[in-house]
């Protein structure tokens, strides 16, 4: 329960300190004094949006704080135990505050938090309800939430959600992998084909450079044979040949010796030529001899080459990195070909997952339509507890069909969500004899507030109330019977629940455990809302205003006196 509220610089209201206990707590006072400031202060603390708007003329900012019992509140310990909020004994204070320039600042204990925190932390602990807001029971889906909760259906629901997605996975996995086999099907068709291509050439590490090298060689062989011929005959094979004549050179040299010996060392060097002479002629023979010139087999290694060169063009620079290339290709065949060996465990995968969904979404579906009758009943119970003798609520369930639906029965297919196969509308009838329609077609305001009001009490009889309920006049358009009746609901409500309730009822604002009026003033050119408590003779004179107006007769007094000590009960 909230415990304390701090409001400052909010609209008309600069300074606002409220105490609450529990039980039914209602807010009462003319149109314009601030009632709703109250509240929107409140949903503002509680995640609800925030305006620029509500800063107060003149100031930088709004305040808002709020101390939160945590009591009565186990989900909102799970919350900020899970997200890593800290807090001692059994209180946590929220606080925000928003600046000129839109920003918030928002802190859960002594922690920062954001906006998205404190709407989450909001749904554990209260439930707020609102003309407009109150809408949320015109949509199918809080409608279904509704049945659900009646019939503690909500554990059955959260299975049914968690083997959905456990199905969708799986669906998912098989569809991927499904994609990925026609996928692999033309990547194992372009490897198989690339793989054939490379080991049809068939390439070795560092042939193409010796090609090149042998083409080189062998495109001059013709030249390089004629220049071999040509220093070799020069040497020694035609008949005047260097080294044929060098004997009679190296004679005639040592006849020089003999007659001028200091010239033998010139004698020694042309030896040593004729040496050097013999040995080049020998390696030239050598040479000449090793020289092989073939037409054909210059073609074949130019063939080679271009085929290589191809190769190259096609998947890499050098020969190396073919032959890389070449295993890596055959490692990812490989791997394709052993992924299709996972085909039947996902298939058995996504068929268990199916069975399985299957079998909890028609328990599901079962037990709702199992509910129906006793849900309806306990509902028109309290409707004519509210007045509405005539009233009926009828639940209709349907299965949409669809034919990409998940579930099948027979031959046909539906449509599946979180919550199941059920799609719910509420039909509504308000007075006997009438055909139910669609609650969202025919609902006035008033009964609408009535209709909430009934499946919150029936809520309150089977599952646990939500903590805190915070209601903005939702008691619009009724009076007399129906307004009594409405009171013994709040308080019926109230012994499980704090809740905050705007009225301009007075038979609910006698039933209240506590009674805060609103008054707005003006002061110095400056008009001010303010809030007060009031004890059992403001009461009497708060109700009996309400009961007629501004003009409070001793009659109208002792209405009001009544009432108040009567109470709704």
């Amino acid at each position: 329960m909230i415990t304390h509220l701090k409001i400052r610089d909010f609209a008309l209201i600069e300074s606002l300190d409220l105490d609450f206990q529990t039980g039914l707590s209602i807010f009462t006072g003319e149109s314009g004094s601030g009632k709703s400031l109250v509240f929107d202060a409140v949903t503002s603390l509680l995640g609800g949006r925030c305006s620029t708007s509500n800063i107060r003329t003149g100031k930088e900012k709004y305040s808002l704080q709020a101390i939160v019992s945590l009591k009565d509140h186990p989900e909102a310990k799970t919350y900020l135990t899970e997200q890593g909020f800290q807090w001692e004994g059994e209180e946590i204070i929220l606080t925000k505050e928003l600046l000129k320039d839109g920003k918030a600042r928002v802190k859960i204990g002594d922690s920062l938090a954001s906006t998205t925190h404190l709407r989450e932390l909001g749904k554990t602990i209260a439930e707020i309800h609102s003309q407009n807001e109150q809408l949320f029971l015109l949509e199918k889906s809080h409608q279904l939430e509704f049945l659900d909760r009646f019939g503690r259906l909500e554990s059955l629901k959260a299975k049914v959600k968690l083997s959905l997605q456990n199905f969708r996975h799986w669906k998912e996995k098989l569809v991927s992998f499904e994609e990925s086999v026609l996928h692999s099907k033309k990547r194992r068709e372009i490897l198989n084909y690339e793989i054939g291509e490379i080991e049809s050439i068939s390439p070795k590490e560092g042939e193409d450079e010796s090609l090149a090298q042998e083409e080189r060689f062998l495109a001059n062989g013709e030249k390089l044979s004629e220049n071999y011929r040509y220093i070799l005959e020069e040497l020694s094979d035609k008949e005047n040949s260097i080294l044929k004549v060098f004997p009679s050179l190296l004679h005639s040299i040592e006849k020089i010796t003999q007659l001028v010996p200091e010239k033998m060392p010139i004698r020694e060097e042309w030896e040593d030529v004729y040496d050097r002479l013999k040995a080049l002629k020998s390696t030239l023979r050598e040479d000449e001899e090793e020289l092989f010139f073939s037409p054909d087999r210059l073609d074949m290694v130019q063939t080679r080459l271009q085929e290589l060169t191809k190769l190259k063009k096609k998947y890499s620079s050098s020969v190396a990195d073919i032959l890389l290339q070449l295993q890596e290709k055959k490692a990812e065949l490989e791997k394709w070909s052993l992924e299709e060996d996972d085909r039947d465990f996902l298939v058995q995968k996504h068929d268990q997952s199916l069975a399985e969904l299957k079998e909890l979404v028609f328990q599901l579906s079962r037990s709702r339509r199992n509910i129906l009758n006793s849900f309806e009943e306990e509902v028109q119970k309290e409707l004519q507890d509210l007045g509405m003798e005539g009233a009926r609520l009828q639940v209709v369930l349907r299965w949409e069909e669809n034919p990409n639906g998940e579930v099948e029965d027979g031959a046909k297919s539906y449509f599946l969500s979180e919550s199941g196969l059920d799609q719910v509308e509420f039909y509504f009838s308000a007075n006997l004899g009438e055909k139910p329609r669609p609650l969202r077609k025919v609902v006035s305001g008033g009964e609408l507030s009535r209709v909430m009001l009934g499946l919150r009490s029936v809520l309150g009889k089977f599952c646990p109330s939500p903590p805190i309920l915070i209601l903005d006049e939702v008691d619009t358009g009724l009076g007399g019977e129906a307004a009594n009746a409405l009171a013994t609901k709040l308080k019926r409500l109230s012994r499980n629940s704090q809740i905050l309730l705007i009225t301009h009822t007075q038979q609910i604002a006698a039933s209240a455990d506590s009674h805060f009026l609103l008054a707005k003033y003006a002061e110095n050119g400056r008009t001010f809302s303010q809030a007060k408590i009031l004890n059992f003779g403001e009461r009497k004179l708060e109700l009996a205003r309400m009961i007629g107006g501004k003009q409070v007769t001793q009659g109208v007094l002792k209405a009001a006196t009544d009432l108040l000590q009567k109470k709704a009960v």
